[in-house]
């Protein structure tokens, strides 16, 4: 039988698992440059649908410290203004960083 704290830590892990795929993962996107301007160093790994709604590594994109900020803080016109697309067009960028480009990444490991 196991411990609290060992199932815990499991659970820690799969919440992690689930939210950002592997560290692997988490690295390699905070290498990219951000998907709005386009800075390069550390991006984060934003969520563009909020883990508590159920977004998992397959909701991420790269975006500078600044630009996660906006995204998780400016309303969608404010937003639009300042970086000339939506959160919704961003949203769907998701998308290309899971599949292809991870995948490629993969592939060329």
């Amino acid at each position: 039988m196991k411990t609290t704290p060992e199932r815990k830590r499991e659970r820690k892990k799969e919440l992690f698992a689930r939210t950002f795929h592997s560290q692997e993962r988490v690295e390699w996107i905070r290498d990219l440059p951000c998907a709005l301007t386009g800075i390069e160093g550390e991006s984060h790994n934003a969520h563009t649908k909020s883990r508590g709604s159920g977004g998992t590594y397959h909701h991420i994109v790269p975006l500078s410290f600044l630009a996660h900020r906006d995204y998780d803080e400016l309303g969608e016109e404010d937003f639009e203004a300042r970086y000339g697309r939506t959160k919704y067009k961003l949203a769907t960028l998701a998308e290309h960083y899971y599949q292809p480009m991870w995948e490629e990444h993969k592939k060329n490991d």
